[in-house]
């Protein structure tokens, strides 16, 4: 009895199947641990962005102390000149008024200045912060997407690995039956969604 080279054709059919269901199952291994890889990166950026939030915090408790302590130098700096203006046996008038008021308006304006360079401090971190929570939401995103591949490169995995073992036994009897299985074979494959060619399933 001659051998039908179908049967060949369907076993090579069969190899080249199972080799894709070997890429695929690697493919989706590989997407997993990138996904994994995803959200340790997210969690790094979770830490980020609470540290930026801890450093605004900070700088606000920082930026009052400050000002406190400016505000006690610049009352002892003031009640200095009012000790010195009355221990010089000088009124409160004139230029010694106008040297009291000046150093009032001086002490305002660097109280205002520590203040503004604190907020600007803290805006910065704010902007920090939410970056980093925006880059731990795209981390989370990715991560979702690369699991949803890897399932996908899974379920490709299992339908090759059932269109190769079909090619195989449909090869193998042919080889045995002269061709005779190849139809029924063919119609089988049409029944569950392939056409026998390599990668049919995709």
């Amino acid at each position: 009895m001659a051998l039908d080279i179908s049967g060949f054709n369907s076993i090579a059919g069969a190899v080249s199947d199972l080799f894709a269901a070997d890429a695929d199952r690697a493919k989706g291994s590989a997407l997993r641990l990138k996904a994994q890889g995803d959200r340790i990166e997210g969690e790094n950026y979770g830490l980020a962005a609470d540290l930026a939030s801890q450093n605004a915090k900070f700088t606000e408790v920082s930026t009052a102390i400050k000002q406190t302590q400016l505000e006690r130098e610049q009352t002892m700096a003031i009640g200095s000149t009012h000790a010195a203006i009355g221990g010089a046996g000088l009124a409160e008038s004139g230029s010694a008024l106008d040297v009291l008021a000046d150093s009032t308006r001086q002490a305002s304006l660097a109280k205002s200045v520590l203040g503004q360079q604190g907020l600007i401090t803290e805006a910065g971190y704010q902007e920090q912060q939410q970056s980093y929570l925006n880059m731990k939401k795209a981390a989370g995103i990715a991560a979702q997407a690369d699991e949803e591949s890897a399932n996908a490169a899974d379920r490709a995995a299992e339908g090759a690995t059932i269109t190769g073992i079909a090619k195989g036994i449909i090869g193998v009897a042919s080889l045995f039956t002269g061709g005779a299985a190849a139809p029924a074979g063919q119609a089988a494959g049409s029944a569950v969604g392939f056409d026998g060619g390599i990668g049919s399933l995709y």
